[in-house]
């Protein structure tokens, strides 16, 4: 592993929290006009802005907050999945939001220490980094 490898992976982190809670901020303008995320009693600007801040915190140490790392990984994949739908049914396509998704969750795989940890082992969940008793 390069002695550069855990700067990026925090690098990496923190760039996609601040680039989650400015949309989702921007978000909040489109919400005065249309609110549909909050008849159901939630606001997905809100909800953004917390998971980028939750990943902002977790890039400060990004092995002790594996599911933090998963979770951006499955935002990769679903913005991914969620552009070519887009695309398909409405036409619409976010190039920007595409590359983005590809390159952040392909880094993050490619980064991450310990990429056994990343996937839900037959046991349960391990969420790495915990503290460990003495004996």
């Amino acid at each position: 592993m390069s002695k550069w490898n855990p700067l990026a992976l925090k690098l990496l982190m923190w760039f996609m929290g601040v680039l989650l809670v400015f949309g989702s901020a921007y978000g909040f303008v489109g919400g005065s006009f249309f609110p549909f995320d909050q008849y159901i009693g939630v606001t997905g600007s809100v909800a953004g802005i917390a998971f980028g801040t939750g990943l902002l915190i977790a890039g400060f140490d990004p092995e002790g907050n594996v599911s933090w790392v998963r979770a951006l990984v499955l935002y990769s994949i679903l913005e991914i999945v969620y552009q070519i739908a887009d695309q398909i049914a409405l036409a619409r396509f976010d190039i920007v939001a595409f590359l983005i998704a590809i390159i952040v969750g392909g880094l993050i795989l490619w980064l991450y220490p310990n990429k056994a940890e990343l996937w839900m082992s037959a046991g349960g969940m391990k969420t790495g980094g915990g503290v460990k008793a003495r004996a």
